[in-house]
């Protein structure tokens, strides 16, 4: 029993049993944590003065998961070393720092009361005496009873929660978002009171990601022209230096090499797999990418529907062959365990690509491929070789993405909406740059007050109707048209992401994307200035950002 709180990390939680192994092993990764950062801070000493624990360490609570690590910390400091509850709560609140990686209220983790107590009954002591504190200062903050009511970390009632996005943000000193519109966000919505009372605590780190990994070691030939357009290497180190390309963007000769690049990457992915896979993947055709957890807020519903009505354009003979691009469509996700959606929108991808991968009619013109196991191996093959990139989120609810800032960093353009951070990928490489559909958050917003009816635009979207119609008449799956009857409901009657709403203009925008990639020098042109302006998407600039801002300390040696 024991082992199984290392053995499957994140288990499916839709039963008791699987709640409470997750609590399990929340808890024992942040104790092992504590108890090893008082090992490695104080050596040997019996009595160590913990007043110095915050100069020492900073735990950066990654999300909710970890978030039992504060009541964990006070039991340790009371408990084990003996310290009253200020002293203790003083080092606490110094000692911890909450990055928030949603904006949707059902990914803030919200435990039972009660299974804490089952579990870990002193901590739900020490969080209850929390909440009472925070409730009592909040009372000198506010005199809006409602608004108090709203940010216990402890709800009332017979079957009180937990709320951990509050524990976290109240016993810690900085709470940041990973995005510039997903922090705006945060503040404006999903911890909109606490932003109210405690504002000084919010702040943006965005994401990065590493050069090392994802441009040297995924796309070595990228790198290799890289160095020799800057005529240094320095820019693994320093990613603002890759501005130093934007005049190589003018230098038809330059841009050539960059495209041969990505066509030498298309043929090395072709090759990979076809070997790990048995793919038949053509290396001449555009690589079209969408790679991210499979969520509905994520939408890769919409580009299911896109490559269907591209589908039945072809088999119909409404486009001809001389118009039709050749693409190849590639998807990479998993999902959670119990999310049923989630997991019927993968069955229907791989359907579709069954269906469309052995249909003569569109052999060399259409192709559909959904690698199992998506992984970071598979990413670095992946990634250097994807033409276009898919970021097609509903505006609003998309945290950040680092998938978008590897893609750019690898030279392929983003079709995508103002969500997460596209909408700081667009600024820095340039608008024209950048293939930009769909609703903002703001008319998000308008048409859900108004009252979204999707089925409004199913009527009003041959395109739209015939793809729907395609899926709920049983063409990807064997006639059977009960299969997918929950997916075919759910677009026509609820769409909660709006998926039909934005389809026409994403459709729209697909078109614009095929007349640039008929034009080879200009589409190159623009991802390499995708490459030369995404300096700033660097993890050592993010890790820059923390040290500035959050953990208030300079690099190492300094």
């Amino acid at each position: 029993a024991a082992e199984n709180i290392s053995k499957i990390l994140y288990p499916e939680d839709s039963t008791p049993q699987g709640k409470a192994l997750r609590l399990e092993q929340q808890y024992f990764f942040v104790a092992a944590s504590i108890q090893d950062a008082i090992r490695v801070f104080y050596p040997g000493e019996e009595n160590p003065d913990l007043t110095t624990f915050p100069s020492k360490i900073c735990f950066q609570l990654n999300d909710t998961h970890p978030v039992i690590g504060i009541p964990e910390l006070m039991r340790v400091l009371i408990d084990e070393y003996g310290y009253d509850w200020d002293t203790a709560w003083s080092i606490t609140n110094k000692s911890f720092n909450y990055t928030c990686h949603t904006l949707l209220p059902e990914a803030l983790e919200v435990w039972p009361a009660k299974l804490i107590g089952e579990l870990l009954p002193r901590h739900l002591e020490i969080i209850n005496k929390i909440n009472e504190q925070f409730v009592a200062e909040l009372g000198t903050k506010t005199s809006d009873s409602a608004k108090i009511d709203r940010m216990r970390i402890v709800t009332d009632g017979e079957d009180p929660q937990v709320h951990m996005a509050y524990l976290a943000t109240y016993g810690g000193s900085h709470v940041n978002g990973v995005a510039a519109l997903h922090s705006q966000l945060l503040k404006d919505v999903t911890l909109r009171d606490f932003s109210d009372v405690y504002g000084d605590k919010f702040t943006n780190v965005t994401n990065g990601v590493t050069p090392r990994r994802f441009i040297r070691i995924a796309n070595p030939r990228l790198s290799a022209l890289i160095t020799e357009g800057l005529g240094t290497d320095r820019w693994l180190s320093d990613l603002d230096m890759l501005e130093g390309l934007v005049p190589l963007a003018k230098d038809d000769e330059f841009v050539k090499k960059f495209a041969a690049v990505k066509q030498a990457n298309k043929v090395a992915f072709s090759n990979y797999a076809k070997r790990e896979y048995d793919f038949d993947i053509d290396p001449n055709t555009m690589v079209n990418s969408m790679i991210k957890r499979l969520h509905e807020y994520k939408r890769q519903s919409l580009k299911i529907l896109s490559v269907i009505s591209q589908y039945a354009d072809i088999k119909s003979g409404k486009v001809s062959a001389d118009d039709i691009l050749p693409r190849t469509v590639v998807f990479g996700a998993k999902a959670a365990p119990g999310y049923k959606m989630a997991k019927l929108t993968i069955q229907l991808i791989n359907n579709v690509a069954r269906v469309v991968n052995n249909d003569p009619d569109v052999k060399g013109k259409l192709a559909v491929y959904y690698p199992w196991n998506y992984n970071i191996r598979l990413a670095q093959h992946l990634i250097p070789a994807t033409d276009l990139d898919e970021q097609i989120s509903q505006a609003g609810k998309e945290a950040s993405g680092t998938g978008n800032m590897k893609f750019a960093l690898n030279g392929a353009m983003t079709v995508g909406t103002l969500d997460g951070a596209n909408v700081e990928i667009r600024e820095r490489v340039g608008a024209e740059n950048f293939f930009l559909f769909g609703m903002t958050v703001d008319e998000v917003e308008a048409l859900y007050a108004k009252g979204y009816e999707p089925k409004s635009y199913y009527e009003a979207d041959p395109r739209l109707k015939q793809a729907v119609d395609m899926v709920a008449g049983g063409t990807f799956s064997e006639g059977d048209k009960g299969l997918y009857e929950p997916l075919v409901t759910d677009w026509l009657n609820k769409d909660y992401f709006m998926t039909l709403a934005d389809f026409s203009a994403y459709m729209d925008i697909q078109g614009e994307i095929e007349t640039l990639y008929r034009e080879p020098l200009e589409w190159s042109r623009k991802a390499l200035l995708n490459v030369a302006n995404s300096g700033f998407f660097s993890s050592d600039r993010a890790i820059d950002d923390y040290l500035r801002d959050i953990w208030e300390t300079g690099p190492l040696g300094e």
